[in-house]
């Protein structure tokens, strides 16, 4: 096999050129994607972002790339962007950062990248040394390219006529700027004064490209400050001369800052000067992200790939997923909600600060932003009718987790108010607006529910999901309203007739109930969806997670057993069966996905965690833990998934077109990974099931 996956992280043997595996590093001003061919960007986090550098999604020519001149070899020890056949490779995904060790023609390079704990900024570790017989000479380019614009979003070509580079001789740093308003200042530096550098791209490339530069073939830059009208670049040359091997001058080591802002190049002049300063940096990073990432009831399980994840990339994606830049220019009312319920377990301060964000979304009349926009741009407004419910279940989840109710008494504006009120006014608010209940007995579905795709309904239609959701969201509310009492000296009650409310969600719910599977929903014009001719995973399992089952535990046991029947496939369980093979107005977005994808004859993982949870919850362990070893990135077999062993992915393609059958979709980004979370500390734990998992 040629990777493996420890308690160190995730290394690879080989580079997987059409396969780039990607990591995400970060601190709370900055974030670093980068994979393990060397491609990638960063941005700023605080809101409105700025993408520092540029990036190709549709192919990998930009990024973090090291060119290394060895006579007439060029060679990079991400293998991207020369390509040039090495000796040896390996890439190193951890916690912090992503390390490459590679040689060619007996030179080996360790090249690191990470973000330091706090400021705008990456920092570059270079370590090459020479494993001759013979004192030898190599030159090294580092290079990136810059963008500087709030998003990728952005025609490159134009906007490269309102930029601009200077050289600052001082501080060894190339400074690219954006002079549109809002003016931006980047910045990438080299702690050794360079032997020359590069500002434009089109110079660099010469009469070559990414792949061969012509000035880098050539073993000369050409020092030009860059003039706008292409793309702009910092590139250095360093000019390294090696003893022979064993000897003091057999290695040497330098350090690169790429960053945004003339203040924080200061501050990175002042506190890396040189290598050592640089790595103790990194261990800083390293020796933080391991206390955060660890919990006590994880050195007393057995040593496996599932614990060596659970110590590492999962609690890691769940980080990044909440606080980074993973989520993109949108963050979701119920991603957030939930990145909350995952991030308790390692970090309630971050988690309850989560919280509060969220419920700042929330206008004063209960209705939520669907998405809001990092960067200054539109909101998303679509009022999805399961996002208020999503509040009382988050703040729920914490107090449970943290036995800190102060929670419930933080007090938040609303979107649209500076008026302040508590989160627990938030939630009741919320669930007052979104408890709209038809003449067919299903909540309305308003523009949709967690199934965004499903969009076909209409706004008077009906969501059997979204009766099961609200149905455990005022459980959660109630408990939450005699905690405040109990624990807080409120005198409040909850406001809503829960109890009534809940008979009446579930009176409705089993309107559908056709004695095999319930259907998903009604339209705005009485057709039924899901029924006979199809069936769809969700409703089966919220069953029993909304706590209905407790009352008709046969109906759930029927449901959840139906549901494995028809939707268990190799790869998990399908979200609806059968899919969609042309656009049908009745169901909307969700048939004119590509069948196979996402929402649509996909195995969608978040959708196979609740089922998995579902299984726990009745007592069905070796189900669950079948379906878990499905869902398992690191239990699949990657030349089938394209996609990387140690973060949860957002989908498998359900196979209606079989060449594509098991292909992953959207790594990193996935409530799956908060779910399984909640599925290791509150079922595999107390019932010991890790061992079988390992």
């Amino acid at each position: 096999m040629d990777w493996s996956l420890t308690p160190q992280g995730f290394t690879l043997t080989k580079p997987l050129q059409y396969r780039p595996w990607y990591h995400i590093m970060g601190n709370p001003d900055y974030g670093l994607r980068v994979s393990h061919l060397g491609d990638g960007y960063s941005t700023t986090l605080h809101e409105p972002r700025t993408a520092v550098t540029h990036y190709d999604f549709y192919s990998p020519v930009k990024g973090r790339f090291l060119y290394v001149k060895d006579g007439d070899t060029v060679w990079s020890p991400g293998y991207l962007p020369t390509k040039t056949p090495l000796d040896a490779y390996s890439s190193t995904h951890a916690p912090g950062y992503t390390r490459w060790v590679s040689r060619k023609n007996d030179v080996e390079v360790t090249f690191t990248l990470f973000v330091p704990r706090e400021g705008t900024c990456e920092l570059w570790l270079v370590e090459v040394a020479n494993k001759r017989s013979v004192p030898t000479e190599v030159q090294l380019f580092p290079q990136a390219e810059f963008l500087l614009f709030p998003s990728h979003a952005v025609d490159p070509v134009y906007n490269s006529w309102y930029t601009n580079s200077r050289y600052d001789e001082a501080r060894h740093a190339i400074l690219p700027e954006k002079l549109l308003a809002p003016k931006s200042t980047g910045f990438f530096r080299s702690v050794t004064k360079p032997d020359g550098y590069e500002t434009s791209l089109k110079l660099l490339c010469g009469n070559g490209d990414m792949q061969n530069p012509e000035s880098v073939r050539e073993g000369q830059l050409g020092s030009h400050p860059h003039s706008g009208g292409d793309p702009m670049i910092g590139a250095f040359q360093l000019d390294v001369k090696l003893g022979k091997a064993g000897t003091p001058g057999a290695k040497q080591a330098h350090v690169f800052a790429l960053g945004l802002g003339e203040a924080t190049l200061d501050d990175v002049v002042k506190r890396y000067p040189d290598f050592a300063a640089a790595q103790a940096e990194l261990d800083a990073v390293t020796a933080g992200l391991a206390k955060v990432l660890h919990r006590p009831e994880m050195a007393r399980l057995p040593e496996g790939r599932f614990t060596n994840w659970l110590g590492t990339f999962l609690p890691y994606q769940i980080r990044q997923q909440s606080l980074g830049m993973v989520r993109g220019e949108y963050r979701g009312f119920r991603d957030v909600a939930q990145d909350s319920m995952g991030l308790v377990y390692w970090d309630a301060a971050a988690a309850r600060g989560l919280v509060n964000q969220m419920v700042t979304k929330q206008y004063a009349n209960g209705r939520c932003l669907r998405q809001w926009h990092t960067a200054g741009g539109a909101n998303d407004e679509r009022d999805f009718r399961d996002l208020p419910f999503w509040t009382p279940i988050a703040l729920a989840h914490y107090v449970d987790e943290t036995k800190d109710a102060s929670l419930l008494n933080d007090r938040a504006r609303w979107f649209d108010t500076e008026e302040l009120s508590t989160l627990l006014e938030h939630a009741v608010t919320g669930c007052e607006y979104a408890l709209q209940i038809g003449d067919h007995g299903l909540v309305k579905m308003g523009i949709g529910d967690w199934n965004d795709a499903l969009s076909g309904l209409g706004v008077e239609g009906g969501s059997v999901w979204l009766n099961m959701f609200a149905y455990l969201a005022l459980e959660k509310l109630e408990r939450l309203y005699q905690i405040a009492r109990e624990q807080l000296g409120s005198t409040e009650v909850c406001p809503l007739p829960t109890a009534a409310l809940r008979d009446q969600l579930y009176e409705g719910t089993m309107k559908y109930w056709n004695g095999t599977h319930f259907s998903r929903g009604i339209t705005d014009t009485g057709i039924v969806v899901g029924a006979e001719e199809r069936i769809f995973l969700l409703p089966q399992v919220w069953f029993a997670l909304s706590g209905m089952a407790l009352r008709n535990p046969q109906v759930s046991a029927i449901a959840i057993q139906t549901a494995l029947d028809r939707l268990e496939s190799d790869d998990g369980l399908l979200k609806c069966h059968p899919g969609f093979a042309e656009p049908d107005p009745v169901v909307g977005n969700l048939s004119t996905l590509t069948p196979g994808m996402a929402e649509n004859f996909a195995v969608y993982n978040h959708s196979c965690a609740f089922a998995i949870e579902a299984l726990l919850q009745v007592g069905r362990t070796d189900d669950a833990v079948r379906l878990l070893k499905k869902l398992i990135p690191f239990y699949k077999d990657h030349t089938r998934t394209r996609c990387e062993p140690y973060v949860l992915v957002n989908f498998y393609n359900g196979g209606y077109y079989e060449w594509k059958k098991g292909e992953g979709g959207i790594p990193w980004l996935t409530g799956t990974a908060n779910w399984m979370a909640k599925i290791v500390f509150e079922q595999l734990l107390p019932k010991g099931l890790i061992p079988r998992l390992q």
